[in-house]
This record gives C-alpha cells, structure tokens and sequence, in this order.
C-alpha cells in the first residue's frame, strides 16, 4: 500500500521520539554516570629477591582498581617483618643485613601487598696459602737445606700454594729479592699454573721464578708474597707470605773452577778412527754435568788429539774393560806430564770403529779420595762419543757419570752397576730422594720453564735411564769439592798428592798394575818434565830403585788406585823427583806388595847405553806419522809436541803411529825399561 507524504512525515518524527527515550538512561536529567575507581588490590614487587649481606635492592608497588585496571597507588609505607635481616627504607630502598628470610610490606589505601626477601649464608671465602717455597739449581731436598753454587747454573723458586677449595683461576706470585742492606735487588711476578688444591708438591709447582745465575749472591734475601694487589682475597693475610717471619738469607756456597780439556783418542789399529769433538760441539757434552753436578765455573776446551794403539775388539761387539783400561792409562800419563793443564780433568772422547754396533762399556774412569788430589790417577775419564748410542742422552751422561767418579763418588746401585758400589745409597733401588727440575734447559732457552724430573729417575752414578743427580750424590759432591773427603768406597783409597808448591821438574814415571789382587805387571818407566806426584800415607806396596850392586837408590809406599767398573784391576803411578845422577845409577825397578814381586832391569844392562841414538817420523799420506826408535829393543815409546809439549801418543813398544799431520818435529822419549832418553826429530 502506499503512504502519503503527511503520514509518512508524523511517522518519522513518532519512531525519532521512541529512539531518544530509549538511549537517555535513567538519570533525572536522562544521562549516564561511570562507578568511582578504587584502589582494590596492592603488589609488592622487588628488584632482586635475592641479597648479599651488605647489598641493596628497590621494592616498588603497584595497584589494580575494581575492574582490574592499574591504578595509582599513591603513598607506600614500607616495612620489614625482621627488619635484623634487612631494612627497607621510606623511599623502598632494602638492605641487606644478615643471613635469613624477611617479608616486605608495602601498605596505602588500607590495603597492603608483600613480598619474600631471603639473604643467604655468605659463600665460603677460599683461603689460600703460600706453604713453601725452595731454591733449587736441579736439585731439591725436602728442607730446602741445599746451598746455591754461585757463579754457577740459574737457579729457579719453586712455589707452593695451597688453597681450601680448589680454584682454578690465575694467581698473581711475586718473589722479592733483597741485599743484606734490605735494599730491594730484584722483584719478579708470576702467575700460577693450573689449578690450586688442597694438596700442592714440589713434583707440581704452583709457581715457578727464574733467577739468572749473576743475581746470585752471598748475602741475598728473599721472599714470596702472594696476590699483593687484593685481586683474589682470601679470609687471611697471615699465610700469604713465605717465609711468615720475613725475608730469609739464601744460602750459598763457592766451589773451585772446574777445568775439563776433551781429548779426541784417535785409534791406529783400526783406520784413525777418532772422536769427534770440537769447540762447537762442548755444549752437548756439557749438557748433563752442567745440568746436575753442583759447578761453579766451568772451563772447557778441546786438547791435542791423542793416539793409541789399544784394540777396541772383534767386531761387531768391542770395547771390553782392557781396551779402556790402556787408554785411560795413557790418558793419565799425558795429563800428569802436560806443561800446563796437569790438574785439569781430562776427558778422552773415543768413537766405536766401523763395525762395530756395540761396546760392553761406556766408559771408564778413576776414582780419587779427596779433591786435592791432583796427580796420577785422579781426574782422568774416557767415554764414547755423542750421537753415537742409539738413546740420544746416553753420552752427555756418561760425561755426567765419569766425570762424577773423579769427584770420589763409587756406583749407586742402579740398573745392575758394578763395583765399586757405594753402600751406604739412601735407596735400594739407586733412585732419587725427590723429584728434580731441570734448571738449566729453562736458563739456557731450551724450555719454557723448568721440567720436572720424576723420582723414579736412576742416580747419575748407576746404570739406569733417565738420569739425574740425588740429593744424596749431590751433597756428597759439593763436600767433594769444597776440599772435605766424602768418599763413600768400601776400600781402601790411596792418597797421592802432588809436591805442594813443586814446580816442574825431572822425574821418573813408574807405572804398573796389581790385577786380581796376584798379577803385578810393571810398564816401562819414562824420564820426564812433571811435577813429582808422591803418597801422603803408607801404603802396602813398595817401588824401589836399585843400582849395579842392589843398593836401594830410592823408596816409596803406595797403594794402587781404584777404577770405576773393573774393581779387579788397581793401577799405580808413581811421580819421582830424579836427576841425571840418578838415572845414570839405576838399573832396575821393583815393586813389591801383596801381589808378590815385580822387576824390570835396564835392557842392556852393562854400559847402559842409550836406546835412542836416532829416531825417525815419517809422515803417511793419511795425516798420521810413523815414529820409531832406533833401537828395535826399546820396551816404550812416547811422543810429544816439540812446541807444546803436549803428549800425542805413546806404547809399551819401540815404534807407534800418530796423528800429527801438520807437525814439523815431534820430542820422541824411548826407554828401555828403567832409563830413557828424549830426541827432537823432525818429520819428513
């Protein structure tokens, strides 16, 4: 149906009317009104619930109205429940004050909100202790009583740190080095290595310090001081320094110059063969002597080579005691008469032939009583070459070893040594007392600090590997050489002194050997330029000197000397002041002792015309000279250098080959037994 215009208008206006009563609301004027927001629920909240005795922390408050949306809550006041532990403050800044649980309250508008704040016991503060601390050059005891060598090898503080829990940062060491004066010398700091226990050992250093050897001094004062900047703080200062009483004097000690002349032994029964040794190469056989023995300065050098005709052996396997025994002998003979270093150590350096891929011993040496021993039989070694064995340190330690001998020490009981064996070795087994550190690798650039020596290391002065030098040894060495007898031999040690003061002069050199306690062999006797070597004491063998008629033109006790690794055989040599008169009177030299009677008679014995009218030296095309006497019968021969007087070689025969190949004239002495004669003979 359709509607006309003026209905449709009063329509509209009607339906206008209806929609405005609807949406007036029932106000009295027909509007609306929000209910009033109220603070209804109030949270506490804290910036950490969790506080450190001493540490703060922000409680805040906030509020929710009756329809849960946030509102202000305008004035808090704050309290504590056990405000013992922590107090808060107006502004709701809380502090912690001791260990427990406090309840945090926040109040405005009547209502109130909390939250729990707990402070823990305080973490446990580690204490660290500095429980030790030893200088050491190689060789450490578990008092620290061992004296530093000066003018010797570095030394190096080894540093123990104890703490109660383990902790495995970095600690900062500092060692102070002090005159006698208190007047600071040296300080050096130090970090410590791995991690800090319970339990520290010297086998472990905590902390290691490197003091070159010219820091060392009589008088010097030390102390290690531990975190001296407060960087790892522990509940005492009282253990943080060692020693606890202040600092200590060190202890020193000077020992005489060791002077070693290395000696090439060239072997002319099997092609010249010689060893090598030369200048460039004396730090690798200086490396184990000068890393364990207690040294001072060391002077070494390389001398004359010296030949022998002594036979190495049968190949493949050589070098059996008698091989070593003659030229040990020889060795001591050119020692004894060298012009200048008589009271050297010599050291005969041999090569094993071609062929030959084993020798049944090292080396050889004597094996004096005292250090001021400085005639026959004292300081005089021999041994293999380096880079020969197949363990590459085995020849350095024979250096150690043999050198050892003649600073009076017998054979630790170590990797079956034979005797001499020193029986009195702290351990069974010939090891060490205590770990050692090798000092020297780490002075010398060889390492970056100073390795551990596990104690299971054999003794030096037995036959086992990997060496080092016991307390024991060590001790017994530095008494060695500062002139007080320490010998630990179970027999009976001969004491042959040179004339004190004695300057060169003619002498007769009579030398022999007693093996097996019955054997007496007599060598031919040399007249030479020495100084005259006698016994000090009575000994149980006799050397006479008789005329035509058996007059006894000259007498002396003696006993013979003791030989490392062949106890059977006892070499003598003794060093007699003589003259022309003398020599021209004698005619026979006996020695008589337990062993029985030895004699040898001047060889022809009427007229006692000398063996040598004219020798020769002819030069080989190999650098070596022939020498010989003129007289087939001579019983010995010795060579030396015309300009020198170094020794090049001598026999128990009448000719001998030596190297000299640059030698214009050579001092040829031939002796028949009793009387000898020297002849300068130009090479040709």
């Amino acid at each position: 149906m359709s509607i006309r215009p003026a209905r449709r208008r009063a329509l509209l206006l009607w339906l206008a009317l209806i929609a405005s009563v609807s949406c007036s609301g029932g106000g009295k004027d027909g509007t609306v009104t929000e209910p009033t927001a109220v603070l209804t629920t109030l949270t506490v909240a804290l910036s950490s619930a969790t506080l450190q005795v001493n540490q703060s922390s922000q409680a805040t408050a906030s509020g929710l109205d009756q329809n849960n949306r946030a509102i202000g809550v305008g004035a808090v006041t704050w309290s504590s429940s056990s405000p013992s532990v922590a107090t808060i403050s107006p502004s709701g800044t809380i502090s912690a004050l001791a260990p427990g649980q406090t309840t945090i309250t926040g109040a405005s508008q009547g209502k109130q909100g909390t939250a729990t704040l707990t402070v823990p016991l305080a973490p446990a503060i580690a204490d660290f202790a500095i429980v030790d601390a030893q200088f050491t050059q190689g060789v450490q005891v578990a008092d620290g009583s061992l004296p530093m060598v000066l003018a010797g090898n570095a030394a190096v503080v080894n540093v123990l740190v104890r703490a109660s829990t383990a902790v495995t940062r970095p600690m900062q060491i500092v060692l102070r080095l002090l005159d006698a004066s208190g007047a600071l010398v040296r300080s050096d700091t130090a970090l410590s290595v791995g991690a800090l226990g319970t339990a520290p050992s010297f086998e472990a250093p905590s902390v290691q310090f490197l003091v070159p050897a010219a820091v060392l001094r009589s008088g010097l004062r030390w102390q290690v001081l531990r975190d001296p900047k407060g960087a790892a703080p522990d509940d005492s200062v009282a253990n943080d320094a060692f020693p606890r009483a202040g600092a200590a004097t060190l202890a020193t000690v000077t020992v005489p110059p060791l002077n070693i002349r290395f000696v090439p032994i060239v072997l002319s029964a099997h092609g010249n063969a010689t060893g090598a040794v030369n200048t460039a190469v004396l730090p690798q056989y200086l490396r184990s002597l000068l890393s364990i023995h207690p040294l001072g300065v060391v002077n070494a050098r390389v001398g004359t080579p010296l030949t022998t005709a002594a036979s190495f052996g049968i190949t493949p396997s050589g070098g059996a005691a008698p091989f070593w025994q003659q030229v040990l002998a020889e060795l001591d003979l050119a020692r004894v008469v060298d012009p200048v270093e008589s009271t050297a150590n010599w050291y005969g350096v041999v090569v094993p032939p071609a062929g030959f891929n084993n020798t049944t011993l090292g080396g050889f040496s004597y094996i004096p009583p005292t250090t001021a021993n400085t005639g026959p039989g004292t300081r005089t070694s021999v041994g293999v070459q380096i880079n020969w064995f197949t363990r590459p340190t085995q020849a350095r330690d024979l250096v150690a070893h043999e050198i050892g001998h003649t600073f009076g020490r017998a054979h630790a009981p170590c990797g079956g040594a034979g005797s001499p064996l020193d029986l009195t070795y702290p351990l069974a087994t010939g090891t060490l007392e205590q770990s050692g550190h090798d000092v020297f690798a780490w002075a010398n650039g060889l390492a970056t600090s100073a390795p551990t020596v596990d104690k299971s290391a054999g003794d030096a002065m037995g036959y086992c590997f990997p060496v080092w030098s016991s307390a024991y040894t060590y001790r017994a060495v530095l008494a060695f050489r500062g002139l007080i007898a320490a010998s630990a031999l179970t027999v009976d040690l001969p004491r042959v002194r040179a004339v004190p003061s004695a300057a060169r002069r003619r002498t007769l050199v009579v030398r022999g050997s007693i093996t097996n306690g019955h054997q007496l062999r007599l060598e031919p006797a040399f007249a030479l330029d020495a100084r005259p070597s006698l016994p000090d004491r009575a000994g149980s063998y006799r050397v006479e000197g008789l005329d035509a008629d058996g007059r006894v033109l000259f007498a002396h006790t003696f006993e013979p000397f003791v030989l490392a690794h062949m106890p059977d055989v006892r070499p003598f040599t003794v060093v007699l002041p003589s003259d022309a008169a003398l020599e021209a009177q004698l005619v026979s030299i006996v020695v008589r002792g337990p062993a029985g009677t030895q004699r040898i008679d001047r060889s022809p014995a009427a007229g006692m015309v000398p063996v040598a009218r004219a020798t020769q030296a002819v030069r080989e095309g190999n650098g070596m000279v022939n020498v010989a006497c003129a007289d087939a019968s001579a019983r010995g021969i010795l060579v030396l250098d015309s300009s020198t007087g170094t020794v090049l070689g001598s026999a128990p025969a009448a000719s001998l080959r030596i190297a000299a190949a640059s030698a214009a004239a050579v001092a040829v002495v031939c002796s028949d037994g009793v009387g000898s004669q020297r002849t300068r003979v130009d090479v040709r």
